[in-house]
């Protein structure tokens, strides 16, 4: 099960994109020690309860390097919490932290490497592509500020997360490939959904989408290590037959989200400290079990068990964001059931090009394994 906590909504950037900028809009409220181990508490009960002997603790923001402190104490926490139901063996207790990178110190870097955290790094790309989005307060661009931190977050196996953006996406695969010349080894991108996307605007977006899968299908023939999630996953959908569903979304069940005011949430796209935010599960302080079988919980098992009504008959629905994820339909349409038009348009191209990239499933499935 993976815990993710959104330790602090503050973040020292102001990134054009951010889904956070409405859920958090005042960007002041910090999860207290007491919510933080409810939370961890909380978490490790019901990784129990599941039959499950693994724990991922997720620290995230805001930017939760502000709250060095309370990772520190929370990695400490969860370490005796387990230590002393199981001592030194039978369950699996690990760490990570979605960062934009900016904030990192030998100190910090010492912690993250001494628990074997992984890292999760905000990176668009070379600077002239990173900075058209990601912004520090003031609107200066925040390249500089992560760039002395590269070789360390190379070294360290970090995953690079980058958003796509009508803004930025005549440049993204020069991105990606720059990203990959650094010695990164894994990296995926997110689609920024605005509701404002043009048939133009995909052709764009096809054409850099097409040069990603080339640019891929060369690493693999190459035998060059990169997992590129943005085609591969697509491409592994397609040959395994599973669905993304089952393997890479487990709103709920196989992840939950505190906010900083304690109440918990299906995935992190839906994090709010908002009174009346929607898909409140609960609080970690409310009974686990109203919280675990309550209406948001049956609505998400509603969600795993039965298909939108909207993708019938589509080919491509187990593969596909707009079906497959609750957050992405969620934010795109702000219900889970929701199918965003905008987001099946995507889909549809994405896995058009990625099946191109790979015609004969043979040489496919050969080029697709390790990596």
């Amino acid at each position: 099960m993976n815990l993710v906590l959104s330790l602090t909504e503050r973040c020292n950037l102001r990134c054009t994109y951010c889904y956070y900028k409405v859920s958090h809009e005042a960007r002041s409220l910090v999860m207290t020690d007491d919510v933080m181990e409810a939370a961890i508490r909380l978490a490790f009960e019901r990784t129990l309860s599941l039959g499950q002997r693994f724990l991922n603790i997720t620290f995230f923001g805001g930017e939760p390097l502000l709250r060095m402190d309370s990772i520190v104490r929370g990695v400490e926490f969860a370490k005796k919490l387990v230590r002393d139901r199981y001592g030194k063996s039978e369950f699996r207790l690990r760490f990570a932290v979605n960062t934009n990178g900016t904030l990192l110190e030998d100190s910090v870097v010492d912690f993250l490497e001494l628990e074997n955290f992984r890292i999760y790094l905000s990176l668009d790309g070379h600077e002239a592509h990173h900075d058209i989005c990601r912004k520090q307060v003031g609107g200066a661009g925040s390249f500089k500020l992560i760039e002395p931190h590269i070789p360390t977050l190379r070294k360290l196996d970090t995953v690079v997360l980058s958003v796509v953006t009508r803004e930025n996406m005549d440049s993204l695969s020069d991105a990606v490939r720059w990203i990959q010349s650094q010695g990164f080894r894994n990296m995926t991108t997110a689609v920024d959904f605005d509701g404002k996307w043009t048939g133009e605007e995909f052709d764009i977006l096809a054409r850099e989408y097409t040069k990603l899968a080339e640019f891929w299908l060369e690493l693999k023939r190459n035998k060059t290590p990169f997992y590129l999630g943005t085609i591969q996953d697509k491409l592994k959908f397609r040959l395994t037959g599973a669905r993304h569903r089952q393997t890479s979304c487990h709103v709920a069940e196989g992840i939950v989200a505190c906010a900083a005011n304690g109440n918990l949430f299906p995935c992190t796209r839906f994090i709010s400290s908002k009174k009346d935010a929607p898909y409140i599960m609960g609080n970690v302080f409310d009974d686990p079990v109203q919280i675990w079988n309550g209406a948001v919980a049956r609505d998400i098992q509603n969600f795993f068990n039965r298909d939108k009504d909207d993708c019938e008959g589509c080919a491509l629905r187990f593969r596909c964001h707009a079906h497959e994820c609750a957050c992405t339909s969620f934010y795109s349409t702000g219900s889970i059931h929701g199918v965003s038009p905008e987001v099946c348009t995507h889909e549809r191209m994405l896995a058009a090009i990625c099946d191109d990239a790979v015609c004969d499933e043979t040489v496919g499935e050969k080029t697709l394994g390790g990596n």
